[in-house]
């Protein structure tokens, strides 16, 4: 015999926030993986371009970490440029 009646406990708390999921079978979940476009490939591949975009950036920093100021003309359309690679590549 149960402790606790869950129905009845749920039942009571019905109104309140159900965190936002739900339960479903082995077989949709399975049907939803496998319809999934995007492959650990695909993410390896964009990580990869990140970090041509972000190493370079930060080596030359380190290269220069013995200098006390940064000479960098005209750097927001520079950074723009890089914000919207890096974007492009995380949020597609």
């Amino acid at each position: 015999m149960a402790l606790i009646d869950f129905d009845k406990l749920a039942a009571q708390y019905a109104d309140d926030n159900d965190f936002g999921f739900s339960a479903v079978s082995e077989e949709e979940y399975n049907s939803v993986i496998n319809t999934t476009t995007k492959t650990a490939e695909d993410y390896k591949a964009r990580l990869a371009e990140v970090e041509k975009i972000v190493i370079p950036f930060l080596t030359k920093l380190h290269q220069t970490g013995d200098k006390e100021y940064i000479y960098w003309p005209n750097r927001t359309p520079i950074i723009e440029k890089q914000i919207e690679r890096i974007l492009k590549l995380t949020r597609d």
